[in-house]
């Protein structure tokens, strides 16, 4: 036992290494915990974009479901308690409606068959549901 601690003592390197690290944590959590602080503020819109062009946009304070014709048939966008999903559509797959439900502005649902791809954005003033 009186040998193990002799290997494992640390030299002047080692704790100024092991400190970097712990810094490097901190500001990395850090970092995080403030994007999630931004993310979690204001309102949000689900924009809907089919072919890359921007087709409706979903107030996520107000539940409802929509239904948009896309490429392989009709996609139904379910809007409850602040998230979106693709509730119903129709791909080889299903990739879209298996995705759930997404609340935060760096989860996209993307929907290749069809398509179209779904991502929250912070709302800006005066935006409402638009229909194109």
């Amino acid at each position: 036992m009186k040998n193990l601690w002799k290997y494992a003592r640390m030299n002047k390197h080692d704790l100024i290494f092991l400190v970097i690290v712990c810094i490097m944590t901190v500001l990395l959590y850090g970092g995080l915990a403030l994007f999630r602080m931004r993310d979690a503020g204001g309102d949000k819109v689900a924009v809907v974009r089919y072919r890359n062009e921007e087709v409706m946009r979903l107030d996520l304070t107000k539940d409802g479901v929509y239904t948009f014709e896309a490429t392989l048939g009709t996609v139904t966008i379910e809007v409850q308690d602040g998230a979106v999903r693709v509730e119903k559509e129709t791909s080889p797959y299903h990739y879209c409606s298996l995705r759930g439900w997404v609340k935060q502005t760096a989860d996209p649902i993307v929907c290749l068959p069809n398509e179209l791809v779904i991502t929250i954005e912070g709302a800006d003033e005066g935006n409402d549901i638009n229909l194109r």
